[in-house]
């Protein structure tokens, strides 16, 4: 869900109090609450709140671009957790801008130095190894900002001292077919809100996507919709939910997911389908 940020106030040290208190930056899985959410922010720009795949609970996106990478991570199999708006520990922000003799960034009009930010915090697997990897989301405009910079490498020297990666995202590194797939996919992974007759048809649905037909997505799904005597939409629904969870897959980097593509690009996932033919 996309909307408009609210306009901004001042998180001064009362509030900053009253965030460790409602216990914000803390916890794991579901149980994380971001540092800043989409109630905080100025009034520019836009915001999101989404269902993560990983966690299962709602994740605040500041900007479109935090929205692509979180997309992006929370759709790979290897991601154990994700975290957004991750609160760096203010003192050791502050040691390590007095070692560059450089300003630590302030709460507006006050001489309190503000708790910074990191954008997201992954924490994956790879091989048998749980490792986390900490990144920064900014603009190509920002990165010619000389402040911006400057409060970047603090931000990097902090995770460096704690031995995690850490990464600039701009949307030139970023997968835009694969992204855009994604998204049209992501918000269908919980099967809340879809009818329990509709979730019973699965099966169904997979044995006809094996079977060779020449239709588009769309015109697949109207036909389950009347053969099945279901509500208009609920079959593309069911399928976009199959995507979500990789129960059905395809191409993603090379297909545009949408009602027009050809069924044919669409394949049951091996394992599942293993299991469907016990």
């Amino acid at each position: 869900m996309a909307r408009k940020r609210r306009r901004k106030y001042v998180i001064d040290e009362k509030r900053a109090a009253q965030f460790v208190k409602e216990g914000r930056g803390q916890g794991e899985g579901a149980d994380y609450k971001p540092w800043l959410t989409t109630q905080d922010v100025p009034s520019q720009g836009r915001c999101h709140r989404l269902r993560g795949i990983c966690t299962g609970r709602i994740h605040h996106l500041l900007s479109d671009l935090e929205l692509d990478l979180f997309l992006l991570l929370d759709w790979q199999p290897s991601t154990v957790d994700l975290r957004e708006q991750f609160p760096l520990d203010v003192k050791d922000t502050q040691d390590i801008a007095e070692g560059m003799k450089v300003r630590h960034p302030r709460m507006p009009g006050t001489p309190q130095p503000m708790v910074m930010t990191t954008d997201l915090v992954q924490d994956c697997r790879l091989g048998a190894k749980e490792v986390t990897r900490a990144f920064a989301v900014k603009s190509a405009e920002e990165l010619a900002k000389p402040r911006v910079l400057q409060k970047l490498e603090i931000e990097w020297r902090y995770w460096q001292e704690r031995g995690i990666p850490w990464s600039i995202v701009t949307r030139a590194e970023l997968p835009r077919q694969l992204i855009g797939n994604i998204a049209w996919a992501h918000p269908f992974f919980s099967p809340a809100g879809i009818e329990d007759r509709v979730l019973a048809l699965i099966p169904t649905f997979l044995n006809e996507v094996v079977t060779p037909r020449r239709l588009s997505l769309a015109a697949f799904c109207n036909e389950m919709d009347a053969r099945h005597g279901l509500p208009p939409g609920s079959g593309l629904t069911l399928m976009r939910h199959l995507l979500s969870t990789r129960k059905v897959t395809c191409a993603m980097e090379h297909v545009t997911l949408n009602g027009n593509l050809p069924i044919s690009e669409l394949k049951v996932n091996d394992e599942y389908q293993k299991r469907r033919l016990v």
